[in-house]
């Protein structure tokens, strides 16, 4: 199988999000270790380019998760909330960025700042 076979099948599986056990029993007959392998990293990588993971504390209305789902559309949001590591605000992990807006990230960025100025 051709690496551009392997990266649509990739990209059917994340985008149906779903794969039966006739589907799997395929993949594993008609692939050869090597494509096997290719298959699982191209996986990871599709899933990590499809996902936005959001962290609050608190509540999170209805209205601001359909802001923060119009901010990245065709993207699957993973909300949660992290009361212990985010005192107020939002942090955002999507691909390789990272988007911290939480008052903790903040008062870390503040703090380090002022250290390095000292």
């Amino acid at each position: 199988m051709k690496k551009s076979q392997i990266k649509e099948l990739t990209e059917s599986i994340v985008k149906y999000d779903e794969l039966s056990e006739k589907d799997l029993k395929w993949i594993f007959l008609n692939l050869s270790r090597q494509e096997l392998k290719l298959l699982i990293r191209l996986l990871f990588e599709e899933i990590k380019n499809s996902n936005v993971k959001v962290s609050f504390a608190g509540e999170l209305s209805d209205e601001h998760k359909k802001k923060i789902a119009v901010m990245f559309p065709n993207k699957r949001i993973l909300f949660k909330r992290d009361d212990g590591n985010i005192a107020g605000g939002l942090h955002f992990e999507y691909n390789d960025f990272v988007l911290d807006y939480s008052v903790s990230g903040i008062v870390k960025r503040i703090l380090n700042s002022i250290r390095e100025s000292l």
